[in-house]
């Protein structure tokens, strides 16, 4: 789903978003004329929910909370109300796809290995009780050497849910890249 558009070099709320009565409701609230406050909530919620976000490396809700808000320049007491997290529930919802499932779960199953990796040199200090390498060399290369054959993978598959979330959205109504417009 689409949820901005960006007509004549201004960037709106798209009609299909408008449809969705908790993103009516943020935008409605919204009683200033630029809308900063409503750009502010559907950036968060972009950033937390679509599986296109370039923080969705991040498992961990609330890390990717914090650098969103941290990154995204939001006012450092941002907090999603009530009808932000009603609008990113349904906005998920709205998003998930095997293709979506699967590529969270590989993300979840990366950073787990990630976090594995980085203890990699305490654990070649460990020893048994008789002095001999608790890890050996030969098993943490092996396990990088997995870890290069996951990475492109791991690529194909986010280029994979893109195309079909590109495509899905093509299926609905129109949608032009940035310059399709003669922008």
């Amino acid at each position: 789903m689409k949820l901005l558009e960006f007509v004549n070099y201004e960037v709106r709320p798209t009609a299909e978003a408008l449809l969705i009565r908790p993103i009516r409701k943020l935008y409605n609230s919204d009683r200033s004329k630029q809308k900063e406050r409503f750009f502010q909530q559907i950036s968060y919620l972009f950033f937390m929910v679509d599986p296109r976000s370039t923080y969705s490396y991040i498992v961990n809700p609330e890390e990717r909370a914090e650098q969103i808000i941290l990154q995204e320049g939001l006012p450092s007491d941002f907090k999603p109300s009530d009808d932000l997290k009603e609008a990113m529930e349904i906005y998920g919802k709205h998003t998930v796809t095997s293709s979506t499932k699967l590529l969270e779960s590989t993300r979840v199953a990366v950073d787990a290995l990630s976090q594995e990796l980085l203890t990699t040199q305490a654990k070649l200090r460990e020893r048994t009780d008789k002095g001999a390498a608790v890890y050996k060399m030969n098993d943490i290369m092996a396990s990088l050497e997995r870890v290069l054959k996951l990475i492109p993978q791991l690529q194909d598959l986010e280029r994979k849910v893109e195309s079909e979330i590109k495509d899905t959205t093509r299926a609905r109504g129109t949608e032009n890249s940035i310059y399709e417009d003669g922008v």
